[in-house]
């Protein structure tokens, strides 16, 4: 008798203990009827290379992409060696990327480049970054830029920030790499990207705790969730307005390695500055997961697969794993019945959003029966097909007042409206070579050098700690050598 109600016991706890996983178990990502056509997408670091991976295979989708930290397309082929190297600390040529772009677009492996026409790309690096050095960020900027229309890049590469998204309030010092990834630099770097993608935004509000949950990820594995190298759950915020009525856009925030929920909790699903924005316009914002894993996938930081760790054969390719995840979540969010609803009015008429040591960039309104639109400063004028709704003047100088003006045209010319600006670039960033590694690779590289197993800086001979690969140290290159921590 005992034996059996030992047994009923040790049942009885099975069952509550599977009652109780059930219970805590993500919910299904919803369908909310969003509109499959506003779609955007944005990263940092592997999320940022990730970004530029799924930008360019469903470019038919993609309104555009910001890019944190992150480096040309295809750059790794295939090899996190080179992925760690050349891609992220190099100047690799973008022409050759350009080429086998176009080629597996001809393949149909990604879109048709055409699409790439009607997208807006907002990029960003911090010379502070020893991670993925501006050099890396450079290339990515060139291979866009063979790609896209003139001004429908900007790029941002002016501000003190190590490798991190930069935020407005939010995160650790702007110039130093580490913790969470969010770096507090005084800029609403998320605002201007979404602007620059989308068009002039409502101003941003306070996020609700209850429209951010998680969902189950594992449904829209290609096998396994890790063999996938992805998180059982994902994160989306839906504005209580997007559950009402459908017609939202759609956000896909990439976290970078080191960042995911399991690495930093909430950080960068709660705190990057997304929801804010995603609140008073409609836009549900998904933060999909990727998962540490060891053996076969091997990712110990969680990164995206932006060298083919997945299986370096078509990891760029629509039918890559984790991009054709990615896909089926937003597909989820786009399906359903709901009727659309209006997205909500921003201000008329265009405003300043952004501005560089070398560029400005403008968003605006649609103007209703618009054929074009002109953004000009001096000599040099932009001129953007509507319904697009942002653009960038490029090749300014450095800390320069601008007169802006923009322009709205009809079919045959006749303005529709016309707003002008005053405004300044930013002051050209000062000459910064950061480097960002453990004390092992500085010494080998030769920035540091050993005695009685300490380490010091070439040329400064400032001490950095034991010899090992577990001591991280910031360098920065000074007259004669490298000095410790970042660049002022």
């Amino acid at each position: 008798m005992r034996t059996y109600d030992g047994r009923m016991r040790h049942l009885v706890g099975i069952v509550g203990l599977l009652l109780c996983l059930a219970a805590n178990a993500a919910d299904r990502l919803p369908a909310l009827s969003a509109d499959l056509k506003e779609t955007s997408v944005s990263g940092l670091s592997s999320g940022g290379y990730m970004a530029v991976q799924f930008h360019l295979a469903h470019s038919a989708i993609v309104r555009g992409a910001g890019v944190f930290a992150g480096g040309l397309w295809g750059c790794a082929k295939g090899s996190a060696d080179r992925a760690t190297g050349e891609c992220s600390h190099g100047s690799p040529a973008a022409k050759p990327f350009v080429a086998t772009a176009k080629e597996l677009a001809r393949m149909g492996s990604i879109d048709p480049m055409e699409n790439l026409a009607r997208t807006h790309v907002w990029l960003f690096s911090g010379y502070n970054d020893g991670v993925v050095r501006q050099s890396a960020t450079n290339a990515l900027a060139d291979f866009y830029r063979a790609l896209l229309p003139a001004g429908h890049v900007f790029y941002r590469n002016d501000l003190k920030a190590g490798h991190a998204l930069v935020t407005l309030d939010r995160g650790g010092r702007c110039e130093l790499t580490g913790g969470d990834f969010i770096a507090d630099c005084d800029y609403d770097a998320v605002g201007a990207l979404l602007q620059f993608i989308h068009g002039r935004l409502a101003p941003p509000g306070s996020p609700s705790s209850a429209a951010l949950r998680s969902f189950d990820q594992t449904e829209f594995a290609l096998g396994s969730a890790r063999s996938s190298a992805l998180a059982d759950e994902g994160y989306v915020y839906i504005p209580k307005a997007c559950e009402a009525a459908g017609g939202c856009r759609i956000h896909v925030a990439l976290h970078g390695c080191r960042q995911n929920a399991e690495s930093v909790g909430d950080a960068f699903y709660a705190q990057a500055g997304y929801n804010r924005w995603a609140e008073t316009n409609r836009i549900v914002v998904l933060y999909p997961q990727a998962r540490a894993t060891w053996g076969m996938p091997l990712n110990p930081y969680g990164c995206w697969d932006w060298w083919g760790y997945t299986g370096s054969a078509g990891y760029l390719a629509k039918a890559a794993p984790q991009i054709a995840a990615i896909r089926a979540m937003v597909d989820r969010i786009a399906s359903g019945s709901t009727r659309p609803g209006a997205l909500p009015a921003a201000s008329a008429g265009a405003a300043l959003v952004d501005a560089s040591a070398d560029a400005m960039a403008l968003a605006w309104s649609p103007v209703v029966g618009a054929a074009r639109y002109e953004v000009s400063t001096g000599d040099r004028r932009v001129a953007v097909i509507a319904p697009e709704t942002a653009a960038a003047v490029d090749g300014l100088a450095p800390a320069s007042r601008q007169t802006i003006t923009w322009r709205a045209l009809d079919a045959v010319g006749k303005p529709l409206g016309e707003s002008r600006f005053e405004g300044a670039t930013a002051a050209a960033a000062p000459a910064c070579d950061p480097w960002l590694a453990n004390n092992y690779e500085h010494v080998r590289a030769g920035r540091a050098y050993v005695l009685w197993g300490l380490v010091y800086a070439a040329g400064s001979n400032q001490s950095m700690g034991w010899w090992n690969i577990f001591t991280t140290t910031q360098l920065h290159r000074i007259p004669g050598g490298f000095a410790v921590g970042p660049c002022s």
